[in-house]
């Protein structure tokens, strides 16, 4: 559920907004982006979020929007969790928007990610840090995190980190998990902001998907 500074609104009243000059936010990554996006969308990855979310003003409504609308609803629940309110989710992402036939921008861009602050870990580099007593952080919702985590995982979901730094420990490796890779990134990204060794704070490639596929276990 959203949280109530997030509002879904439907692409033809998304559209008005655009109409009106209201700041679109797209958290795709860099290589949807660059295939087609809606005009004068401002573009923050969700792998990149924590750390730029910072460059999206608290002075007005803001449209948020991805492909489906499911890593918007993210995005926005991260940004009411930091003091913004005004927040619009683009219901159902920009496949809606291109279904109600509104307008894209398909020209060619050279938005590139920039270079990594973190470090990225295979499956099996990641259990070499588990192994080595690394503290590991499963930043999924706590269902998800039910459904199946690294063994030994805490549980502090995207939305609640902030809050959570405190309990994160400054003298040993931290792993931070997700489903796939994208919102632990945005975590790992958000600690060497934080003053975090970036030697220290590991991101797991492919999340949880990626260590089970590796025949890596899980707890339940």
């Amino acid at each position: 559920m959203l949280p109530t500074q997030v509002k879904n609104i439907r692409p033809q009243e998304a559209k008005q907004l655009l109409e009106q000059g209201v700041l679109f936010v797209d958290v795709r990554e860099v290589e949807e982006f660059d295939e087609a996006r809606i005009p004068g969308a401002k573009l923050i990855p969700g792998s990149e979020f924590a750390e730029r979310f910072r460059e999206i003003p608290k002075d007005g409504p803001v449209v948020v929007y991805c492909r489906s609308g499911n890593r918007s609803a993210q995005a926005a629940y991260w940004l009411a969790g930091q003091g913004y309110s005004n927040l619009l989710n683009l219901e159902g992402g920009l496949l809606s928007w291109y279904r109600q036939g509104l307008p894209l921008d398909t020209q060619p861009v050279e938005e590139t990610y920039p270079t990594a602050h973190y470090t990225d870990l295979t499956p099996h580099q990641a259990e070499g840090w588990v192994r080595e007593g690394a503290y590991v952080v499963d930043v999924r919702e706590p269902y998800e995190y039910a459904m199946g985590h690294l063994p030994g995982a805490v549980n502090i979901p995207l939305g609640r980190f902030p809050q959570g730094l405190g309990q994160l420990p400054r003298d040993r490796k931290i792993l931070l998990v997700c489903a796939s890779g994208g919102r632990s990134s945005s975590a790992a990204e958000y600690l060497v902001g934080q003053g975090f060794s970036k030697e220290q704070v590991g991101n797991l490639e492919g999340g949880t998907y990626g260590w089970m596929s590796a025949g890596l276990a899980v707890e339940r």
